[in-house]
């Protein structure tokens, strides 16, 4: 399968020589290609977290190594521009690293990234429509803060979404595939419930990676990209100093609950499971939104 790379990630492996590595080969430091890149340390680590979920690199006790070889990636063309602002943007999101409330200089974060304030402007407005960034007339763009009824609405909709995922995933029962993957994160919940204090990125890594799961049981993409949008809105306002270890680990103790059932494909029992799950994460979404307001 021909390898496929964010126009951001392919930024950073072209100013950092990626290409030229061989699998099991170290990679530049993160101040590297930070420098080389002239992004900051924090969104190459957020290209590099991506990169691993995707098996393209790995951590080792010295750094990163590359797992995959990566074939040589041509200069960036102009047009690919406005992507790599947009994938820094909702890498930001996705990490916590823009907050609710915070505000957006579009001449600052082009500077950052190395693109004009034009290409910057067009991802932001990109974005915006997925309702994670609000802008009134003659002010600076903002991160939105959401009310109890866009929590509700967004619970009401994951809520449809991820039972009709459900209950595609076991109309003709798991494949062996399936079976694996939710086998190899029910492994990865109960090691990180067994640490007092796992680290909260994991835990939102593992959450994710449980709904995201679900999505994919359907085979549409436009459904996943779509719903993946909610959980984007749902990563960066939890990824706050109000989201507890202990929030996490409820939320990953009741995820063994709907795989376990998912496994014995118990269907009602599932379904049940996993509307009392998106429940309680919408009263847990609502308590840290106020304090953040």
């Amino acid at each position: 399968m021909k390898l496929r790379l964010t126009p951001l990630q392919a930024k950073v492996v072209r100013a950092g020589g990626l290409s030229l590595l061989k699998p099991g080969a170290e990679l530049p430091s993160e101040r590297v290609l930070a420098e080389a890149s002239g992004l900051g340390r924090a969104p190459v680590r957020g290209m590099l977290a991506t990169m691993q979920k995707d098996g393209i690199v790995a951590r080792s006790s010295r750094g990163w190594i590359l797992r995959k070889a990566i074939p040589e990636i041509p200069p960036a063309e102009e047009g690919s521009r406005r992507q790599i602002a947009k994938d820094f943007l909702l890498a930001e999101l996705g990490s916590g690293r823009l907050r609710p409330g915070d505000q957006i200089s579009e001449l600052a974060l082009a500077k950052k990234i190395g693109v004009s304030t034009v290409s910057m402007r067009e991802a932001l407005l990109e974005i915006m429509p997925l309702g994670l960034l609000t802008k009134k007339e003659r002010q600076k763009w903002e991160v939105a803060t959401f009310t109890n009824e866009h929590i509700s609405e967004m619970r009401e909709f994951r809520e449809m979404v991820e039972v009709f995922c459900l209950r595609k995933l076991l109309a003709n029962g798991l494949t062996a595939e399936q079976r694996s993957a939710f086998d190899d994160l029910r492994a990865e919940s109960e090691k990180l419930l067994k640490i007092r204090r796992p680290a909260i990125p994991e835990i939102l890594s593992a959450d994710l990676s449980f709904h995201r799961l679900l999505l994919e049981a359907t085979g549409s993409s436009l459904l996943k990209e779509r719903a993946g949008f909610i959980y984007l809105i749902i990563e960066f306002q939890l990824v706050s100093p109000f989201y507890s270890i202990e929030n996490g680990k409820t939320g990953l103790a009741q995820h063994l609950q709907i795989i376990a059932a998912i496994l014995r494909e118990d269907l009602p029992s599932a379904q049940q499971f996993l509307i009392e799950h998106l429940r309680t994460a919408e009263q847990l979404f609502c308590a840290i939104v106020s304090q953040i307001r």
